[in-house]
């Protein structure tokens, strides 16, 4: 029985095929060579900082480590400041009605454009949350402020 395949075109398709080969091999080494020019040098050492946080799944020792190392950070204070003002019978008329809502505050006279004024603070909080709360407080009846950092 004769085979039905034309022999020229098995022949034809096999010199496709090598060409296709021999294409994909041309774009390979093309393109391992200019990688070269694009992909970064990773084996010199970055100067940018890296944050590591642990996350505690149990009683490790780590939790240890991590609160003594923090005792040595130096922490931040926050204080609210109510505002300044010229008048200052009208600002310890404030000053008290703030001391009603339990929240600790002071008066202290400031120069400002050469003018003497009056600020209303609050005390230091120890963190910027608990100073939030406490405006909270201010701003549910009717006071405004700022929460600043406490430079010592």
């Amino acid at each position: 029985m004769p085979s039905n395949e034309d022999p020229f075109s098995e022949a034809i398709q096999l010199k496709k095929a090598k060409k296709r080969l021999l294409g994909a091999l041309i774009i390979l080494v093309g393109l391992l060579i200019f990688s070269y020019f694009f992909l970064e040098d990773r084996s010199s050492t970055n100067s940018q900082n890296i944050k590591i946080s642990f996350i505690d799944e149990g009683g490790s020792s780590i939790n240890n480590d991590v609160d003594q190392s923090s005792e040595n950070l130096e922490v931040d204070n926050f204080f609210i400041q109510i505002g300044i003002f010229s008048d200052k019978e009208n600002t310890s008329k404030l000053l008290s009605s703030i001391q009603s809502l339990g929240i600790d505050c002071t008066l202290e006279a400031v120069v400002l454009d050469g003018k003497k004024k009056y600020r209303v603070k609050t005390g230091i909080f120890e963190s910027y949350g608990e100073a939030e709360s406490a405006l909270e407080i201010l701003k549910t009846n009717k006071f405004s402020g700022i929460i600043k950092k406490y430079n010592s």
